[in-house]
């Protein structure tokens, strides 16, 4: 079936397209080594399949790549190198992320501040073009509208996909959809053009329903930014809810504060958790989405996603505390990133003044002595990592509660606290995914 879709796909003969598919494997390892030597550089990659068909990367600047990288790529008829890009990869996906956040911020002022507040108005003489835009504000109808944010890496652009008939009834987008497509874009662009710093384009995002990749060691947003873990599930009685869990104390300090946060552009609902005294963990649901899907993956980052084509690892299985001591563990955080070190201690006991254990009730009580101590010479750990993976391999084995000198990022040697996965299960009452799990609108 593969063959004969390309086949019809791209005009091309059975044999032709069985040859291409069969190649594309190669052409992915060849553009991971480009990648790796050119890491600083590198701007996109990807596959021509239409006017000819081999594997490219794009590389920032004018000047051209190294010997190892163009020797890689002489070496193969069908991988070329290409300069020319203004913006890497990692400030791409950075910028995708930061208007991503701001966005969030503008349809949840409550939750967090941004910006993009309240949209100025369209002038009353004009039909909306951009120059008739009044107010300095701009944001909750821009919002609205937005359906989707992507990389374009061919066109090294950040892409934002727009509904114009989205848009609410009052305010100076509610008039957006009777403009047409163009000009709407026209609007949302000028809006858009100093809350992002690298190149965009506004994109026909019409009848395209919010799917996301849900997965650990990424940003969490809400009154506090931190990162995620993992992805659970949660019996609710009749079935489950899915979700991922974070760090207890991340804006949620009591059992009964329900901050909500938000991944991906989308909301996730507080369903369980707080700083207790054998876990500082919360679990948030995903909610099936009103149309489309969003997949629940049993991954977490565990690589630079600048650096790595594949920055994901699977959960396979989970540790038991007991057998921790002495261990070499890694985590991921969403400001230090990804580092490692020696577990030192699987009964320590946390003790913070800002943000003691509370019971179910809300009363201060004592950490049990169950969190465990991770130590290293290159172990990173800051403010915003906490909630993130702690694992070796596929094996999960806790989350970041906290971490010494956390207004510094990059500096190692850090002393670096979790709690530890099983604990996290039991108070939780989830199960770590070890499967992905796709949630589609009945």
């Amino acid at each position: 079936m593969a063959v004969s879709s390309y086949a019809l796909e791209y005009s091309v003969s059975h044999a032709e397209a069985s040859r291409r598919l069969g190649r594309i494997g190669a052409i992915q390892e060849i553009l991971a080594s480009i990648r790796g030597f050119e890491t600083a550089r590198v701007a996109g990659w990807g596959i021509d399949h239409r006017g000819g068909f081999g594997g490219w990367v794009l590389l920032t600047g004018d000047q051209p790549a190294g010997n190892e990288a163009a020797a890689v790529a002489d070496a193969h008829g069908d991988v070329e190198i290409r300069t020319g890009a203004q913006h890497s990869y990692a400030e791409l996906q950075a910028a995708q992320r930061g208007l991503s956040e701001e966005l969030f911020a503008a349809q949840h002022p409550s939750v967090g501040s941004g910006a993009l507040g309240s949209t100025g108005a369209v002038g009353q003489a004009g039909p909306g073009a951009p120059g008739d835009i009044e107010g300095a504000g701009v944001g909750s109808g821009v919002a609205e509208v937005v359906t989707f944010l992507e990389t374009d890496m061919a066109g090294n652009a950040v892409r934002v996909g727009i509904d114009p008939g989205l848009a609410s009834d009052v305010g100076p987008l509610g008039t957006v959809s009777e403009l047409g497509f163009e000009q709407s874009a026209s609007v949302v662009a000028e809006l858009l053009q100093d809350h992002i710093e690298v190149a965009f384009t506004v994109a026909d995002g019409r009848d395209i329903a919010p799917a996301a990749n849900f997965q650990g060691g990424d940003k969490v947003s809400g009154i506090v930014n931190c990162t995620s873990g993992f992805t659970a599930r949660r019996s609710n009685g009749g079935g489950y809810d899915y979700g991922i869990i974070t760090a207890g104390h991340c804006g949620n300090d009591l059992p009964t504060e329900t901050v909500p946060f938000s991944m991906n552009g989308v909301e996730l609902p507080f369903v369980y958790g707080w700083l207790s005294a054998t876990a500082d963990a919360q679990f948030h649901s995903i909610p099936t989405p009103a149309s489309g899907s969003h997949y629940v993956l049993d991954d977490f980052l565990c690589r630079d996603p600048a650096s790595y084509p594949t920055p994901s690892c699977d959960v396979t299985r989970t540790e038991a505390r007991a057998n921790m001591q002495d261990d070499f563990v890694c985590h991921t955080g969403k400001n230090s990133k990804t580092s490692c070190g020696r577990v030192t201690s699987i009964n320590h006991m946390l003790k913070w003044a800002n943000a003691p254990c509370r019971n179910s009730a809300g009363a201060i009580v004592v950490c049990d002595s169950v969190f465990v101590k991770v130590e290293g010479q290159f172990l990173r750990g800051c403010r915003g990592d906490s909630g993130g993976p702690f694992y070796r391999g596929g094996t999960a084995y806790g989350i970041m509660a906290g971490t010494s000198d956390r207004n510094n990022c990059t500096s190692g040697g850090k002393t670096v606290t979790f709690s530890a996965i099983g604990e996290v299960e039991a108070f939780l009452g989830v199960d770590v995914l070890t499967e992905p799990v796709t949630l589609t609108a009945s």
